[in-house]
């Protein structure tokens, strides 16, 4: 099968990794990682490609009723560490060269899984990337009176934060004073037009390959398979460390 973002995701890895994931001995996210690069599979594929389909296969579980909403929540947090964990030693080996990227999620969302795996693909690509869940406007104008972004994404999950996001494009229309990029996306169930309409935004965005292709970018293999060739791991064997809280 592939993903979303036309990653090939194998079923026998997947259903290696939701068991790793509902074991409560695999709650290091380096023991996650180091089970699935035993079966060849690069840190980057795993964060990129198997957490978006194990989430997927969680949020099945839980819209038809054969998973608690504790176990989802856990094990969704536990796919948020393997996230966490490659991107620190992204972080550790590597400078951006390319664009800096604003990563707003709106009010309301239940899971920030997704925006923390945007920001993981736009490292890969040699963005920066900065996210903030629900920021309120004095927290973006001090961050964006430190900081300049070439562009910023707002990500709307559901119809209740629709208000939100909308606060959110003209506030950083506000600050930034027209000077930066927005584009706006997510799971809320509106067209690209009609999200277009009532947000402001510059573009839509449903995938992350339109806005590599926007600004000259691709997905690398850089830093990561650089660790690797060099005998550096990500898993248990890595002492890197990485700020949490601009992942």
């Amino acid at each position: 099968m592939r993903d979303q973002q036309g990653v090939e995701v194998r079923q026998e890895h997947l259903d290696l990794f939701m068991e790793l994931l509902a074991n409560d001995n695999s709650v290091d996210p380096a023991l996650l990682l180091d089970a699935m690069l035993a079966r060849h599979l690069d840190p980057e594929m795993v964060a990129c490609g198997y957490v978006g389909a194990a989430a997927r296969s969680l949020g099945d579980s839980w819209a038809a009723d054969t998973m608690s909403f504790v176990d989802v929540t856990i094990r969704s947090e536990r796919l948020q560490g393997v996230v966490r964990r490659v991107d620190e030693v992204l972080m550790a080996s590597a400078q951006p060269t390319g664009p800096s990227a604003l990563i707003l999620v709106a009010e309301a969302e239940q899971h920030t899984l997704g925006a923390f795996v945007l920001a993981l693909q736009l490292r890969l690509a040699g963005f920066s990337a900065v996210v903030r869940i629900a920021p309120v406007a004095a927290d973006l104008t001090v961050l964006l009176g430190a900081n300049r972004f070439d562009l910023a994404l707002v990500s709307i999950g559901c119809s209740a934060g629709l208000d939100s996001g909308i606060g959110l494009v003209r506030t950083l229309r506000l600050l930034s004073r027209g000077e930066m990029r927005i584009y706006v996306g997510g799971a809320v169930p509106l067209s690209d037009e009609k999200l277009l309409s009532v947000t402001g935004a510059d573009r839509a965005l449903r995938d992350v390959s339109a806005l590599l292709t926007d600004f000259g970018a691709t997905v690398a293999e850089p830093a990561l398979d650089r660790l690797e060739k060099r005998g550096e791991r990500v898993g248990s064997r890595s002492s890197l460390k990485g700020d949490h809280g601009d992942t």
